[in-house]
């Protein structure tokens, strides 16, 4: 019994580390880079985290598991900036080459789908409406294939949500370009975008500032401006860990004075 015990441990942990070469790469500096990348992009140190997946993209530049986190990591970038369109050209553009390569390379990993929506789309709201129309089906698209592969991420859930609340959100005139470009629309609804944002807020523990902002703007939409509040309220009763957040809670504070 002890034997096969022995055996069975061997095999585990001969799989595992087939599974870790297979990941990370050959290169054991590989995977300490994306190791560290990951930790951390977990706390919120995004400017070291970026350092640290460029310096494996140098090691290994045809990894696709590299390339979706340098994707990953020109968004944390601009996400920490969002009213600064510079920063938002300068790394966005880069972002997607990467997430599209991943895509093309390995159609099989979830990560390179979610950032192509996520860059794609904010590529969109750089370019302007008709842009921003024409990329939103592929928004869709990929983030469905995220969420297919990879049903537990909430952030795929929220891009959903946004996706819905921007083409619910879309004016007279940006339908007219939408009817121009496409013969049917796509198809949002602000109701959509409240159980998108339901959902990944519940993924998360039910206390992400993100979410909260989206499912208090949405509700805000819907006209029900008492659910609103309670959404938004509870938004900044949360710690915020990073500039984007605290970016979020400004905007909370704001829409809770129009209310």
């Amino acid at each position: 019994m002890r034997k096969l015990n022995m055996r069975t441990l061997v095999l585990g942990f001969t799989a595992f580390l087939l599974c870790l070469a297979v990941a990370f790469g050959q290169n054991p500096e590989v995977a300490k880079l994306i190791k560290a990348n990951d930790d951390l992009n977990d706390q919120n140190d995004y400017v070291t985290a970026f350092k640290k997946i460029m310096e494996a993209d140098k090691l290994e530049p045809d990894n696709p598991q590299i390339m979706w986190r340098v994707a990953r990591a020109y968004f944390n970038i601009a996400d920490q900036s969002p009213d600064d369109e510079a920063v938002q050209k300068a790394n966005m553009y880069p972002g997607f080459e990467y997430a599209k390569r991943c895509v093309e390379k390995a159609p099989e990993i979830a990560g390179g789908h979610q950032y192509y929506a996520i860059l794609i789309g904010r590529i969109g709201e750089i370019e302007g409406t008709k842009q921003k129309i024409e990329n939103s089906y592929a928004v869709r698209e990929h983030t469905l294939i995220a969420i297919d592969l990879d049903p537990e991420n909430d952030s795929n859930y929220h891009v959903m949500g946004r996706w819905n609340y921007a083409l619910a959100d879309l004016s007279w005139v940006e339908r007219k370009i939408a009817s121009i470009i496409y013969a049917t629309p796509p198809d949002a609804t602000f109701e959509e975008a409240v159980e998108f944002f339901t959902k990944a807020n519940e993924i998360a523990g039910g206390d992400d500032i993100r979410h909260l902002l989206w499912m208090g703007k949405s509700s805000i939409k819907l006209e029900k401006k008492d659910l609103a509040k309670k959404i938004l309220q509870a938004s900044l009763k949360i710690k915020a860990a990073t500039d984007g957040e605290r970016s979020m809670q400004k905007e909370a504070q704001e829409l809770l004075k129009k209310l």
